[in-house]
């Protein structure tokens, strides 16, 4: 998996966590381990935080930072981040929903 793709991956999560404008703890933390492991450096997870929170349209966001994501096996695993993101503060915010909606859209992996 290229750094690139990581990175996308890393800002589709954080898309999420910022889709209900509230940052949890939970998320935070969910979202240094999964950096770990796609070795994002905390620098670099401040400037893609910093990019999201200038953010205006989530969900325009969304859509074109998960149509940078080709793969089939890497937008299967981040679909799978993505459902653990929502459910890490054990709240689950209609918004966080949408955003998954429209990421699994883009990617022709939602069915009604």
């Amino acid at each position: 998996m290229t750094n690139n793709t990581n990175e996308q991956i890393l800002k589709l999560l954080l898309l999420m966590a910022f889709a209900d404008k509230v940052y949890m703890a939970e998320e935070k933390e969910l979202i240094i381990n999964i950096s770990n492991e796609l070795g994002i450096s905390k620098e670099k997870i401040d400037e893609i935080i910093n990019e999201v929170e200038k953010t205006e349209d989530i969900t325009k966001q969304c859509r074109e930072t998960a149509n940078k994501i080709q793969d089939k096996q890497y937008r299967e695993k981040t679909i799978k981040l993505l459902s653990e993101m929502i459910a890490t503060d054990k709240i689950v915010h209609g918004k966080e929903i949408f955003a998954l909606q429209v990421i699994a859209e883009e990617w022709e992996m939602y069915l009604e």
